[in-house]
Parts: structure tokens; sequence; C-alpha cells
């Protein structure tokens, strides 16, 4: 392959193309160091559209270069022959981090920590205005000290800009629904979505919505992504909160992922945490580097149903919508409600479990072990706690259901855990993108066409996985 000559370099060897680039090893000649030059292909069209992308990823990633885990830009320029932009990089050793992991995917705490470095680098370009719109495991280079960087800024935008473009590029697997259906040119929100999926990538090797030995094909894939609930990774060892971070990350509709990158570094944060893993710091200008949430209560929760309204003791859907065939004496609550509910049980649960260890500790304080020493400070284990301050825990999915019947479709499913009162159960309807809630544990779909139903048992703040069942 023909590498162009460019003054003050001396070419070493072709490292990989892209789209519209080619990307190649130099040796700059002083200072004396290796670079990589990415490089507009000779055979593609130079138009005012290719030039202005490659002006903006030059602009982008130069505002951004003191980043630790974004790709430095060195200069830029235009080649003698032929005009071609090029761009001079810091050189990242190949592969990228999507080929290391495609047949040995990283360990969870590797994987959680990549994730908020990622994070750090997501939030630092938003706070400059600058939306990514690309984020995959293949525009995740490694540096020579075992680093993520982030690279490839040639479809970003800014904020202000990005409703106005009329031709956005995407890469299917790592795109959110908005996207592939056109209703968004890219947000905070989308680029959330790709660097979640970024993770799951990660840890399992391919992208969320391919599967193995299927149909991987673009129509198909895309048609999971618009339409199949997020799915878990289904590793033992990845930790039930990040999972579940993870499929609040893929959720369908914008306002259901965490709110910003930042957001997504703490979420990750408190999962290191709670498994007692190093915490990796969040590199954000102006955040303090130490800022991470003391509380090892990685929960997280996924999509909220919009209508949670309860209903007993059959729920039935129809034209008109939900509604319940005998009427109880359950008030809904809001979501806010919910919310508010959630951090006064964390305060209570505190407050009782502080008392329990104190009157523990008085008492094995004051007996002694009948020598009159003083046993030191004992702190007790679950065992040792009554059982009604150890709530249940949601991590496994409801056991789901669905067959056709002369009414419409009927959803049965039994609950993880025995239920208890204030239990409710989340659905999400795939083929209409309706939200609802009910105590029922059986849904009745008035409807002769294909239906698929998500369904998650929810526990004050506290949500199980996702069972997804579909009846033709």
């Amino acid at each position: 392959m023909s590498a162009p000559v460019i003054p003050g370099f001396a070419f070493i060897e072709h490292l990989g193309s892209g789209g519209f680039a080619d990307v190649f090893l130099y040796e700059q000649q002083w200072p004396r160091q290796r670079v990589a030059v990415k490089v507009v292909r000779p055979d593609v069209p130079l138009t005012d559209r290719e030039k202005y992308l490659f002006t903006a990823e030059a602009n982008s990633m130069a505002r951004l270069a003191d980043h630790p885990y974004i790709v430095s830009v060195i200069t830029a320029g235009v080649t003698a022959e032929g005009g071609r932009p090029f761009l001079v990089m810091r050189y990242c050793p190949p592969p990228d981090l999507g080929i290391r992991v495609r047949s040995n995917p990283m360990a969870p705490v590797d994987a959680v920590s990549t994730g908020i470095k990622l994070a750090s680098a997501i939030e630092t370009a938003h706070r400059s205005g600058i939306l990514h719109r690309d984020i995959k495991p293949s525009n995740v280079l490694v540096t020579t000290y075992h680093e993520p960087a982030l690279t490839d800024f040639g479809i970003a935008g800014h904020m202000s800009e990005v409703e106005g473009d009329n031709d956005v590029r995407i890469s299917y697997p790592w795109s959110p629904p908005e996207l592939l259906d056109g209703r968004s040119n890219g947000s905070v929100a989308s680029d959330v979505y790709s660097l979640g999926a970024t993770i799951w990538h990660l840890l399992v090797g391919r992208s969320p919505f391919s599967i193995p030995s299927g149909d991987n094909s673009t129509r198909a894939i895309s048609a999971r992504i618009l339409h199949a609930a997020p799915p878990a990774t289904q590793r033992p060892d990845v930790p039930p909160a990040l999972d579940r971070l993870l499929q609040q990350c893929l959720a369908k509709r914008p306002e259901h992922r965490p709110g910003s990158a930042l957001e997504l570094a703490r979420a990750l944060q408190r999962i290191e945490s709670a498994a007692g893993w190093a915490r990796t710091s969040v590199a954000v200008e102006g955040d303090r580097p130490d800022a991470s949430v003391s509380a090892p209560d990685a929960t997280v929760h996924p999509e909220p149903p919009e209508d949670a309204t309860a209903m007993k003791p059959v729920t039935v859907i129809s034209a008109s919508g939900p509604r319940r065939i005998a009427p109880q004496d359950v008030s809904p609550a809001s979501g806010d409600d919910e919310d508010e509910s959630g951090g006064v049980s964390a305060l209570v649960w505190a407050g009782i479990g502080a008392a329990v260890l104190a009157l523990l500790v008085g008492f094995l304080v004051v007996r002694g072990d009948g020598r009159g020493e003083d046993p030191g400070v004992v702190v007790p284990t679950e065992s040792q706690v009554p059982d009604d301050l150890v709530p249940d825990v949601l991590t496994e999915a409801p056991t789901l259901t669905g067959r056709r019947t002369a009414r419409g479709v009927l959803f049965e499913w039994n609950a993880p855990v025995p239920i208890e009162p204030g239990d409710s159960f989340s659905y999400h309807r795939d083929d209409t993108d309706d939200y609802g809630s009910t105590t029922d544990e059986q849904l009745l779909v008035r409807t002769d066409a294909p239906v698929c139903l998500d369904l998650r048992m929810t526990r004050g703040a506290d949500n199980s996985p996702t069972a997804n069942e579909c009846v033709t």
C-alpha cells in the first residue's frame, strides 16, 4: 500500500484502514518518536463533507489532547501530493481493545476500571460540548502503559449542531435505538448507551445484541436493538449490580439510562467498592479525584415503568389500555415517591443496624468471658443479625411463560422470592413500547398479533433482572 510522503516523517508500516482513511506508522524525525498518521484514502472523494469531518476530528481531539484516556493529536496537515488531509497522533500499539477481548474477555474488575476511565474521557468531551457518536471497542486503543485511549472522533459533533446533520454515520452493533430509527443524531444519552454496550463487549467478547452462531446481519442486529430486551452477560463472576447497570445503559428510552457519563462512572465506582476492588479514580477536569460515593450501595435501577398503576387480581391490556377486573384499594405510587421511600428506607435500615450493633457490643463487653476480661469489639456476622433485618435481594428474574388463549395472550410468572406487601412487577411490551406495573402474577394482552413481554420484580428501590417471553 502506498504511503504518502510527509516531510519530517519516515514511513515504517501500514497499521490499518477505516471507513475513509488509512493509518500508518511513521517515525517523526524531530523530536524522534513513533507516531500514528491517519490519512484520507486516495479513493475517497474529498467532498466538502469529508473535509469538514476531518477538520472537526482534528479540532475535537486537539481540544481534548491532554486527557490521559484520549489519543492526543500532535499536528495535522495536507500531503503535498494529492492534497490528502492527515492527522499525526500518539502511537498506541495494535491491536485495539475490541480485537484484544474477542477471544479473551476481560475480568469484571478490569472491565469496570476500563469503563470508569472511558467514562472520564467521554464526560470530559461532553463538558467541552463534544459528542463522540461512535464509541465502540475498536475505537479504544491501548497505550504502551496498558491504559485505554479513546480515538476516532471522525463523526463527533458539537451539541448545539448535531440535530442539523443530514448525514449521520452509524456503527450498528453499538448504536442506540434512537439513532437507528432517526429520532436523534446523537446526544449525551446515546454516548452513554454506546459506552455501556462497549463495556458489555469487554466482558463477553461480542456486542450485546449479536448472537453466537445466529443471524448477525445488520438488519437482524438492528431489529434486536430496537425490540429485544437488554441482555445480561450470563457470566457468573459478573456482580448482579453490574449486569443491572449495563442493562440500564442499554435501555430503549434515553431518559431511562444514567443521566451522564459521570453518573455512569460513579455507579461503576460503587460496584468496585461493594466488590472490594481497588478504586479507579475519575479523571474529569474540575472534578475531585476522590469524589467517589463512599457508601458501597451498588444497587442500580433499570428502566422504571411510566405507568405504575397497581392492578388486581388480573391485569388486562386491550386496545383501550390496561384495566383492573376487580378494583382494589391500592393507591398508585409515582416514581418520585418510590425513590424518596427508598432513601428513607436506607436510612431506617442504617439506624436499625447501628442500634443492633451497639446493643450486641455493649452486651458482650459487659459480660466478658466469665473472667472479667474485656473481649473487645465484636462485629456480628449476618447469621447473628435477626432475619427481619436482612432484606431479600432480587438477584434472579421471575419465571415467565406465555400462551395464546381465546381471549388473547396470557403471560404468567412466578416471583423469584416470596412476595411481600408492597412488591410489584414492572412490564414492558416490545411490540408497542408500552410500560406498566401490576401486583398480579399474570397479565392478559388482548391481541391477535405476536407480542413480547419484558418483566421485572420490584421491591422498594430494588429491581430484579429482566425476564423476556415472546408469543407468536
